[in-house]
């Protein structure tokens, strides 16, 4: 997982980018980042269903994560850690929105939607995501967009991988069935 080609033919694991990161290696962070962006983006874009909102989401954990990295323990859990961060300043971010949103007058909130039928045929997804709960929005994110593996969620959630395909499975049939019911 995560290697980089050095010129010499030795290839460099995620561990030893992050220790090499940790000493203040601009290159070796670069690379880390380069690894892993773009699930970054994708797993904040979902949650935040907004281009602009993910692409701060993202830059504001890298900050935190290039700050803190000799924080970190456990080099080769890099990815998780950073996914984490992400995820809590994601959650954060749509706590503030919905407050925001909910405080909109009517006539405000109508000038910004679509069409009815544009809006419902867009949004039957993003509902049925939504109903799920907190643990479930989490545990399919990191799944989908994170692309991680049942142990390693199992790992930052403190469950069994048996738990997580068990409890991603669920949420995956409570989406269809509401998928199902919009129809």
């Amino acid at each position: 997982m995560g290697i980089q080609m050095k010129g010499s033919g030795r290839l460099e694991t995620v561990s030893e980018l992050v220790i090499k990161a940790k000493e203040g290696d601009t290159a070796a962070f670069s690379e880390l980042y380069q690894q892993i962006y773009k699930d970054m983006y994708r797993y904040a874009y979902y949650m935040l269903e907004n281009r602009q909102e993910a692409e701060d989401m993202v830059s504001d954990t890298v900050i935190e994560v290039y700050q803190g990295i000799r924080k970190l323990r456990g080099n080769e859990k890099f990815r998780a850690w950073v996914f984490k961060i992400l995820s809590n300043k994601c959650r954060a971010r749509r706590k503030q929105l919905t407050k925001k949103y909910l405080s909109l007058d009517d006539e405000s909130v109508n000038r910004n939607l679509k069409t009815v039928n544009e809006y419902e045929k867009e949004q039957d997804l993003k509902h049925a995501f939504e109903e799920l709960t907190s643990e479930e929005r989490d545990l399919v994110s990191m799944a989908v967009f994170g692309g991680y593996k049942s142990w390693e969620i199992g790992e930052l959630m403190n469950m069994k991988a048996a738990t997580v395909r068990s409890k991603i499975s669920r949420a995956f049939a409570k989406m269809q069935k509401r998928m199902e019911v919009q129809l």
